[in-house]
């Protein structure tokens, strides 16, 4: 059966914040001074600070980027005192947190770093028990997250350091020993997704519970890679970039928790080792090399999206007429079509109409013909 739709403006009726929100889209904006990879970023307030990596020469590198996602602009911070790359970085109270990473010459570092941005100085606090570089890092409670990484073998640590009493413990592993992976916080909940081990790209997703002090494994991430990043925005998880052997990753994935993956208008310029960082209403996407490997930019690019992922990803068309279609709601096999932030009613069978809140590319068809 040939399904035919047209593209007509606003046809149907949909809640009015879906009609009144601003488009889902990327914008490219001022590079940052030098370029990097292997960085981490973290936000405080309007503000994005950007943390050592590697520079072109493949060095690893102490330097503090400051991005101001008001005026586009950037400034540097008093520079860290050790030089780092694939740290784990994260803030909380005005305070960014440098945990990790390795040191020149790959040396995996136990450093706790702490940098206060109202004095623009830096403090030394106690070491991370376990040494470790290409790590993720998130605050939760009130307490700092350091899991997985690399020293001479791939870790599943959890390693939690409190703020309040200025000491380390050990919580709950994770299930799956993992390095070069994202990470985000989201409804109290930290989500560890992506990454690899023993040389091979992982597309774990598991979330960890630190009431409990427990992990539950959830649906994996629909394209397995590591040198990923991960923000949070309009209540989902984006997940960015990463690499493999052979390439760079574009792809721009969310995860809604309870309703599962969806995927976003990719990221222009598919890099590894990138950073991200939401402020408001946007993920700032920062640096990293645009091929496998050693390869670094300044690139910074900032994706909107105020809408959440589940108002259509996946629709299934061999729907009953008059049927307004939303996740959650669709069933079916034959003819799946993929794009993002797109609504079909169905008026016949196989007709329909899709509406769209931005420019998308054109349905695709993924499976059934």
């Amino acid at each position: 059966m040939k399904f035919v739709f047209f593209l007509l403006p606003l046809i149907v009726s949909f809640p009015l914040s879906f009609a009144q929100e601003p488009s889902e889209g990327w914008q490219r904006l001022n590079d940052m001074p030098e370029v990097r990879s292997e960085i981490e970023a973290a936000a405080i307030g309007d503000k994005i600070y950007v943390v050592g990596g590697l520079n072109n020469r493949g060095e690893a590198t102490n330097t503090v980027f400051i991005y101001d996602t008001k005026e586009n602009t950037w400034n540097l911070g008093t520079s860290m005192p050790l030089s780092l790359h694939h740290a784990g970085t994260t803030s909380f109270n005005e305070k960014l947190y440098v945990v990790g990473g390795y040191l020149d010459a790959w040396r995996p570092s136990i450093s706790l770093l702490i940098y206060d941005s109202r004095t623009d100085t830096w403090t030394v606090g106690p070491d991370m028990p376990t040494a470790r570089g290409a790590l993720t890092a998130q605050f939760l409670d009130g307490k700092l997250y350091a899991i997985g990484g690399f020293n001479e073998f791939t870790l599943s640590e959890n390693e939690v350091y409190d703020p309040k009493t200025n000491t380390w413990k050990t919580k709950s592993q994770m299930p799956t020993p993992r390095e070069h992976l994202a990470s985000a916080v989201l409804d109290e909940k930290l989500y560890v997704i992506g990454g690899r081990g023993k040389q091979i790209n992982l597309n774990s997703n598991e979330m960890y519970d630190y009431k409990t002090d427990s992990w539950v494994v959830l649906d994996p991430l629909p394209t397995a890679r590591s040198g990923l990043t991960a923000s949070v925005l309009s209540g989902a998880i984006f997940v960015f970039g990463g690499e493999s052997t052979l390439k760079t990753f574009e792809e721009n994935e969310a995860y809604v928790p309870g309703k599962g993956w969806f995927p976003q208008q990719p990221i222009p310029i598919s890099r590894h080792g990138l950073a991200s960082a939401t402020v408001e209403n946007n993920i700032y996407v920062i640096g990293g090399g645009v091929d496998p490997g050693f390869s670094f930019s300044g690139i910074t690019e900032a994706y909107h999206n105020t809408v959440t992922p589940e108002f259509g990803a996946i629709v299934y068309i061999n729907e009953a007429p008059g049927k307004a279609l939303k996740l959650g709601e669709l069933t079916g096999e034959q003819g799946t079509y993929v794009t993002a932030g797109i609504i079909i009613t169905i008026i016949a069978a196989g007709i329909g109409i899709a509406i769209s809140r931005r420019k998308s590319p054109p349905f695709r068809r993924q499976k059934g013909q």
